[in-house]
């Protein structure tokens, strides 16, 4: 039986980390092996997707990453899946919508936090919301960055290069998510690895013939 192939569509590079996630959850199911990768395709949802349909070897899933900018997802999700249904491929997509935005899946690890910036037996309050809270916090990308700078527990000069480093600080953060950890309090997490454990059973269905 060959490898299950899957492509990431994502909103910006930042969001590359998703690809390592991606890679360790379906590790979990019964495929017997994962090969994919980001996609830099520009433009809408269903443009996007268009391209990934007009690759030579077309992913046997693919995934599409939205935040949901808001406190409800079921715009994301109504917008990949009326593409996905305009394309016919509905069967291989999987949405990957975080609440608000994806630093809210960042901010369930205090102690990641701290290690990433180098502080990893540090004590000071990082001012994070409480996990049942993050779904409906605002702007968690600008929580994380300030967390981030208290959790370095630098001033003056050093205080700005640690602010300049954020890029760097999340895109750790999102590659080592541990996916056994906090984050599965998160509605919007729990929702993403149901909805890839059910695409690849289906993908496996597929590939296997049965």
């Amino acid at each position: 039986m060959r490898d299950l192939q899957f492509a990431l569509v994502r909103e910006g590079n930042s969001d590359d980390g998703l690809v390592a996630l991606i890679r360790v959850l379906l590790a979990r199911t019964s495929v017997p092996g994962v090969i994919g990768g980001r996609r830099t395709y520009k433009g809408t949802t269903k443009e996007k997707l268009e391209q990934v349909l007009a690759e030579d070897v077309v992913p046997d899933l693919i995934f599409v990453h939205r935040d949901s900018d808001a406190r409800n997802p079921a715009v994301r999700y109504t917008e990949i899946q009326g593409a996905a249904d305009e394309l016919d491929c509905t069967d291989k997509i999987v949405a990957v919508v975080p609440v608000q935005e994806t630093e809210g899946w960042l901010l369930t690890d205090e102690s990641a936090i701290r290690t990433v910036v180098g502080r990893p037996g540090g004590r000071a309050a990082l001012g994070l919301p409480p996990i049942r809270q993050i779904e409906a916090t605002a702007n968690p990308k600008e929580i994380l960055k300030e967390a981030c700078k208290i959790a370095s527990e630098k001033s003056g000069a050093r205080l700005q290069k640690v602010a300049h480093q954020f890029p760097r600080h999340r895109a750790t953060l999102l590659e080592r998510l541990d996916v056994d950890g906090p984050v599965n309090q998160l509605v919007s997490w729990r929702r993403f690895v149901e909805d890839l454990s059910t695409a690849a059973t289906r993908a496996l269905s597929d590939i296997s013939g049965t």
